[in-house]
């Protein structure tokens, strides 16, 4: 047993990790950290012994705040008029995958050996993982945050053991249930429409 655990502390394990609803630099910090060997005793900020990391479902990930609006990332090519500053929603939308590379690479610091840590990082935009990268997994890494549940996924009983902070009526509609019929648009109220009915009325 003691030869197989330091076995796999040379030899470069295969880890699965899923981003969905996981915030992008936590998630990056992880990531970096296995994927630098960190995580093992044996570890030397000039050694290479790291393992591979595959990241699925990198289309879901979340970031803090308005930070897809407001964090830019800014690329030079060393042409004339190359700078520009890009938004993260924009190279989300044209790659999914773009930014948890982005977030492990700033994650990894600025060492002579981080291109080869982030070359053991595979990332999928959803859940589907080839079977050549599956058969090489042997170990799941924990989510960095809880999965928050849609209130569509709740089961009855859940509902109902559910503390409630307000008793509603029998004859109360939920909406997603029984939606109410759309009474159309709101007619004013007009008082000397009233009163013209009233002086229309026959008096005895």
């Amino acid at each position: 047993m003691n030869q197989a655990r330091q076995l796999a502390q040379f030899m470069r394990q295969w880890h699965l990790i899923d981003a969905n609803q996981q915030d992008v630099y936590k998630l990056g910090t992880k990531v970096a950290k296995y994927l630098s060997g960190n995580w093992k005793p044996i570890w030397h900020p000039s050694t290479d012994c790291g393992d591979h990391v595959v990241v699925i479902n990198c289309q879901d990930i979340a970031m803090e705040g308005f930070d897809w609006k407001h964090r830019q990332f800014h690329f030079n090519k060393e042409y004339p008029k190359s700078k520009v500053n890009i938004p993260a929603y924009q190279i989300h939308m044209y790659d999914p995958c773009r930014i948890v590379y982005l977030a492990v690479y700033k994650c990894l610091g600025k060492s002579n050996i981080r291109r080869s840590h982030i070359a053991r990082l595979h990332l999928l935009p959803d859940a589907e993982v080839p079977s050549f990268l599956m058969k090489n997994v042997g170990n799941q890494l924990e989510q960095v945050q809880e999965v928050v549940k849609r209130s569509t996924e709740y089961t009855d009983e859940e509902r109902r053991n559910f503390p409630r902070l307000v008793k509603f009526p029998e004859d109360h509609v939920v909406d997603w249930e029984a939606p109410i019929d759309n009474p159309g648009r709101h007619k004013l109220y007009n008082p000397y429409e009233r009163k013209s009915k009233i002086q229309q009325t026959p008096t005895k």
